[in-house]
């Protein structure tokens, strides 16, 4: 007889769910137990580690600003030379020629001048005709003058004292010392002279060559004194006392460059006015320099300046007493500095920019005297930033 003892199903279903919760405590309770006993990892402290900048020392001082522009030297005077009269070429100067120079007064060409010679014998002529004319009415007034006291009665007309004729010959007079005049000044006009020292930059005629009144002989230069027309910008404008300019009672120094004869010269001159216009199209407005004397010259005393010669100028502007001139590399956006504290950290400073361009920037307020100011390009929130910086070589402002 065999006997068959079957398990309750229940129990099979118990020990299926638990037996994977044992070994699974069992697998974290081991785990556990090798965290606990792991060693602990040695403790180090944080070291913040500096940035390397590029910075500049502020120190406050005088500041004689300069405005840079640029222009073509041009002559103060520039006139066509033409006759008053016609009449045929009959003497040139030896300097008539494209680049000569006169002196004031010098005679650069004579027309053939036998016909207003004859003009002016002519009106001399009638000039002693008239005086003549003159005495002899004279005369006769004082005669009748004479008579009518002696056998006249009441009083006489003036056509009786010849009075109508003593005005005639006198107007007769006038008229032919003013023809004579008018005769000399045409045969004085012969002679085309040289108004001021100046330079011929084109001969238009020659030696033999038969003019009429107007034609255009040459172009003649002023060579004395010279001027550039500098273009100025609004900006550029409000270094100026562009009030004074415009009537006259400012001048400004002006330092010129330019290359003559493959050398690099400068030549000092003075703003003595500005234009008073705006360009409708640029908006720029100019001011004229001037040169004269041994302004001319460069400053080493080598080399004149010469008329069309392009230059650089750099023009005096505003002074100011106490203030700071920094790279422009200083400047952020939004008139902001970052200057490097007591504890070579960064700092974020508000300033006051009176003037700034490619090159500087000069500040006013928002700065002390000995403040480092970093000019390296760093990005946004550094403020509070440890910092190594570096001077580098004459890094001062």
């Amino acid at each position: 007889m065999n006997i068959v003892i079957e398990r309750p199903k229940s129990l099979k279903k118990i020990l299926t769910f638990f037996i994977p919760v044992f070994i699974i405590i069992g697998a974290v309770g081991i785990s556990a137990i090798l965290v606990m006993a792991k060693p602990e990892p040695e403790k180090k402290d944080v070291v913040e580690l500096a940035r390397h900048i590029r910075a500049v020392v502020a120190h406050e001082g005088p500041v004689a600003l300069t405005v840079k522009t640029q222009g073509t030297v041009e002559a103060w005077q520039a006139i066509d030379l033409v006759p008053q009269v016609s009449g045929q070429v009959v003497y040139v100067s030896e300097r008539f020629v494209a680049g000569g120079i006169f002196k004031k007064g010098e005679v650069i060409l004579r027309l053939d001048s036998r016909d207003y010679q004859y003009a002016v014998t002519s009106a001399q002529a009638r000039v002693t005709e008239s005086r003549q004319f003159l005495v002899r009415e004279r005369a006769e007034a004082d005669l009748a003058r004479t008579e009518w006291a002696q056998l006249g009665h009441g009083e006489a007309s003036d056509l009786t004292l010849r009075k109508p004729q003593l005005a005639d010959a006198e107007a007769k007079l006038g008229a032919a010392e003013a023809n004579l005049n008018v005769a000399k000044l045409a045969l004085e006009r012969t002679e085309i002279r040289a108004p001021f020292n100046g330079l011929l930059s084109s001969k238009n005629v020659d030696l033999g060559q038969y003019l009429t009144n107007g034609t255009n002989v040459g172009k003649l230069y002023s060579i004395d004194v010279v001027e550039v027309r500098l273009p100025m910008s609004n900006k550029d404008l409000a270094q100026f006392d562009i009030a004074g300019l415009k009537r006259g009672e400012t001048q400004l120094d002006v330092t010129l460059t330019g290359r003559f004869a493959d050398q690099e010269s400068h030549w000092k001159g003075k703003i003595v006015r500005a234009e008073g216009l705006v360009d409708t199209k640029t908006r720029i407005m100019y001011v004229v320099a001037r040169l004269s004397g041994d302004e001319l010259l460069s400053v080493n005393g080598k080399y004149p300046i010469t008329i069309g010669q392009f230059v650089a100028a750099e023009v005096e502007g505003r002074r100011y007493d106490a203030v700071f001139q920094l790279p422009r590399a200083v400047l952020r956006q939004g008139n902001q500095v970052l200057v490097v504290d007591k504890d070579d950290k960064l700092r974020t400073r508000m300033v006051k920019v009176v003037e700034a361009n490619r090159e500087f920037v000069v500040i006013s307020e928002g700065l002390e005297d000995g403040d480092i100011v970093c000019k390296s390009q760093l990005g946004v929130n550094v403020d509070g930033l440890l910092v190594q910086f570096d001077l580098g070589e004459g890094d001062q402002s």
